[in-house]
């Protein structure tokens, strides 16, 4: 897209993975007739593409009317780059971006429009959504806003959409600040006259080896901060993809590609495919609570790493005592190391535990569905614990464009899930299950309703053999039922006293060395 031998290296690979290898025989053949000038080789080629042509519409008169009729708006508007592609491609039986979708009619319809790096992400995209969503790609490398006001409709079809994902950027990078901010507005209006729901994709980052690269930082900012400043204007949910990416680029994206390898389009997708389901109404009878999944929420550090760093503490260390939980169990202190967010509480933690091994396995940002996923990934795995401290949900609450939120009902069997996951997991272990801590000030704050009501449901779990409930909320609260700052200074994460009141109502219920 930014380099024309970027352009070159892409279709050489394309046009690679859709043709089929060449036999030693067949290759000796081949070199024995290569052109021997540039004449010649135009008219191989024509040939060549002649006979491709040929076998693509023999291919197509073969197909129902209505996938005819988008392999023509195909043909029509992918261009002489993705055209030859396309048709090797479907020679070859091989999927991409552009496979035509049949529609379920029970599942909402999804249109994914932006340039060469949404068609990297779409194949995975619509796999995680397979189910949820049907989900189709606009019929062209979008390119930059202004192909969009000049394509749109044809992209849009005349068809009902239910949400579209959508990003102008890479190719915008010579657009004039104010042009692009034009432009994108009149695409907003006209989107949004569809009644679709729109999500608004932040540009991926362009490495410095690409040409104009060195300025990729300046003209990426200026023009994300643009679209964002608009899309909060009209009320658009933004995807950061840009964000998203950043942290572990280098293991995704080489230094002179604005492309990613197929690891790295896995990881957007992951993203773009969450924040659809997100934006969608919520499935009937679907609790999110209970699905396992990675990391949602962008936090003040890498979520994978963290992971790693637990899977590698848990085998070094060999925990006596586990601690599971969010941001709260998070920053108290221990291994692994909390970085600049954590270590609030290293003193009461070393009254607490002393010289005894503890893992802390809390995550911010993280809800049930996350330590499933976490518990799923092998945190849990080979270790014989005395005892698991449980301290979940809390974030749950909290509806964001990654994830929805939950009932106290919901949050409740998610909470129970991950008990029964830490018991299958260590069946030996003493589990400590905390009932979820009062948040948010004042008395009359809806959350802490939702909180009591959860707490309420987790009272069965008490009778379960291995586990014990306990449950400090007073201990949080002034006596007229508000939050203690002097306890959560920021009504919900504890400060170094707040993490004495809680190790001190750990201390009787640890099993002891």
């Amino acid at each position: 897209m930014l380099l024309s031998q970027s352009r070159r290296w892409l279709y050489s690979l394309l046009l690679a993975l859709a043709l089929p290898a060449w036999t030693s025989s067949a290759f000796a053949q081949q070199t024995t007739t290569e052109p021997t000038n540039s004449k010649e080789a135009a008219e191989k080629k024509a040939a060549e593409d002649a006979a491709v042509d040929a076998k693509y519409q023999a291919l197509v008169a073969t197909l129902p009317a209505e996938q005819q009729a988008w392999e023509k708006t195909l043909q029509e508007n992918l261009g002489g780059f993705y055209l030859p592609i396309h048709k090797r491609s479907r020679l070859q039986g091989r999927s991409s971006c552009w496979d035509f979708v049949a529609d379920d009619p029970k599942l909402p319809r999804v249109l994914l429009i932006g340039d060469s790096v949404s068609g990297g992400y779409t194949l995975t995209t619509r796999k995680l959504l397979a189910g949820r969503a049907n989900v189709h790609k606009a019929p062209e490398n979008c390119g930059p806003s202004s192909n969009g006001l000049k394509k749109l409709d044809i992209w849009l079809a005349g068809e009902k959409w239910d949400l579209i994902h959508f990003n102008f950027g890479i190719h915008d990078r010579k657009t004039p600040l104010d042009k692009y901010e034009q432009q994108l507005e009149e695409l907003i209006g006209r989107l949004k006259k569809t009644g679709a729901k729109l999500v608004w994709a932040a540009t991926t980052p362009v490495p410095n080896g690409t040409k104009d690269g060195d300025q990729a930082p300046t003209w990426i900012k200026e023009r994300n901060q643009i679209a964002t400043k608009l899309m909060q204007k009209h009320g658009i949910v933004i995807n950061y993809l840009h964000s998203w990416m950043v942290p572990e680029l280098s293991k995704f994206q080489k230094n002179d590609d604005v492309h990613f390898n197929g690891p790295g389009y896995d990881r957007i997708a992951e993203r773009v495919a969450r924040v659809i389901d997100v934006a969608l109404p919520p499935q009937d009878g679907v609790n999110p609570a209970v699905i396992p999944v990675g990391q949602l929420e962008l936090d003040g550090y890498i979520w994978s790493e963290r992971h790693a760093a637990a899977l590698e503490a848990k085998d070094r260390i060999k925990p006596e005592i586990v601690l599971i939980g969010d941001s709260i169990t998070h920053f108290w202190g221990g291994e692994p190391d909390g970085g600049r967010s954590g270590n609030r509480g290293t003193q009461t933690w070393k009254a607490l535990f002393g010289d005894r091994p503890v893992l802390n396995l809390g995550f911010g940002w993280d809800r049930t569905q996350n330590v499933l996923k976490r518990i799923e990934l092998g945190e849990l795995d080979g270790i014989a614990p005395q005892a698991i401290v449980i301290h979940i949900g809390t974030n749950n609450l909290a509806g964001t464009q990654h994830s929805r939120a939950c009932t106290a009902d919901e949050i409740a069997a998610g909470i129970t899930r991950v008990v029964e996951q830490a018991q299958a997991k260590c069946p030996n272990a003493k589990i400590i299950l905390m009932a979820v801590f009062p948040r948010g000030r004042g008395t009359t704050n809806p959350q802490r309703e939702t909180i009591n009501v959860i707490n309420q449901k987790l009272a069965p779990l008490a009778t379960k053999p291995g586990v014990t409930l306990l449950d400090i909320t007073a201990k949080w609260l002034q006596p007229d039922g508000s939050v203690n700052l002097e306890l959560m200074p920021d009504s919900l994460h504890p400060n170094e006293k707040g993490y004495a009141v809680w190790a001190e109502a750990l201390r009787p219920v640890l099993p002891t060395k």
